[in-house]
């Protein structure tokens, strides 16, 4: 048996319990959990049941890192091998979750850690990564031509004859996590013009990281949209990767009036759907998650590369802060920093310390 940390009523209090250690299948290795990053989706579970709601007493933590404990031997990983890797919210037990001290990975969601890297800063990448790529390449989202060491086809009409160096694109939220890796990735993918609006406290910090354009988020609606039509000329939006909002309304205002614009969210997008007929009728809206299963059939690839971009800083490590052991209040204290939006350092737990 282990100690592991459960969610028991959406909107409750965490436990602390005990349950059996999972044992891999094909496909699958066992870990020993050295670190699980805590996310905004955690807090979301916790507080809204996103993703777990209907299969509670459920464990948290989809961002993973640990050493191999258990390989079948058709395994590319040895035991005690070091990895990092994406757990799953979705899976019909916790088995493939961050807070207890054993779980599941997915051989093909996984990678070693590079050296000269540690847990806790591979493991500031697993859903956030996961995510962003998705959204710029996977054809759900921008369908843009991923940066991996293979052709891709070019599978949209919208896209042939796509030029990444005359393309625009707007990140809404580029100082968040996630928000910083699409900029990376995008200029990982030749993306020509990427606008963010984020603190123009981190200025600087984003133009290092790609960003051509960072537009004040502090700034009235009517300003931010005045600054973005003047940089695009007029033109309108095309392509918008909303990393923060709830309400969608004005991130559909900035797409462009005529076309077929693209708006990609991180919250569940009904409403926004409905808004955008209103008001960008041609405009297609998507709901972006940050699976394995969404960005099939370039997973494997996907992991085979993240390694390699980290190791030569195409990608920058997040910073955490650490939570030795499974202390019930620390965890909580972690995920309340979410919930107001505000910029966080995130919660990397620490299940096996005492």
């Amino acid at each position: 048996m282990q100690q592991a940390v459960f969610v028991t009523d959406i909107g409750k209090p965490l436990t602390l319990g005990t349950r059996a250690i999972p044992e891999p299948k094909e496909g699958e290795v066992q870990i020993k959990v050295l670190s699980t990053l805590l996310a905004p989706h955690d807090t979301y579970g916790l507080d809204l049941g996103l993703f777990i709601g209907e299969r509670l007493p459920f464990i948290l933590g989809t961002n993973i890192a640990g050493t191999i404990t258990s390989a079948p031997p058709t395994s590319p990983f040895n035991n005690g091998d070091l990895v990092f890797g994406l757990g799953d919210p979705l899976h019909p037990t916790p088995d493939m979750s961050g807070l207890q001290q054993y779980a599941l990975l997915n051989a093909e969601s996984s990678a070693k850690i590079p050296e000269g890297f540690t847990p806790d800063e591979m493991v500031t990448f697993p859903v956030n990564a996961t995510t962003s790529f998705a959204a710029l390449f996977d054809m759900k989202g921008f369908g843009f031509p991923a940066p991996l060491p293979f052709p891709q086809p070019t599978e949209s009409k919208e896209l042939q004859g796509f030029n990444a160096k005359k393309t625009t694109i707007l990140v809404i939220g580029g100082g968040s996590a996630v928000g910083k890796l699409a900029i990376q990735l995008a200029k990982l993918a030749g993306i020509g013009n990427i606008i963010t609006i984020a603190s123009s406290s981190r200025t600087e910090e984003l133009k290092q990281l790609g960003a051509s354009h960072i537009v004040d988020r502090h700034a009235t609606p009517e300003a931010i949209q005045a600054e973005i039509r003047e940089i695009v000329r007029g033109e309108g939006l095309r392509y918008i990767y909303d990393c923060v909002s709830w309400d969608h309304e004005f991130s559909i205002s900035l797409l462009a009036e005529k076309g077929e614009g693209v708006l990609l969210t991180l919250h569940p997008a009904e409403k926004a759907q409905e808004v955008a007929k209103k008001l960008r009728p041609e405009a297609r809206v998507q709901f972006i998650l940050g699976t394995a299963a969404f960005i099939q059939p370039h997973a494997k690839a996907f992991w085979d590369a993240l390694p390699t971009w980290v190791k030569e800083g195409n990608l920058n490590v997040g910073k955490v802060r650490v939570v030795e052991g499974l202390d019930l209040k620390a965890i909580e204290e972690a995920l309340a920093g979410f919930r107001d939006g505000s910029a966080v350092v995130p919660g990397a737990v620490h299940p096996n310390c005492a």
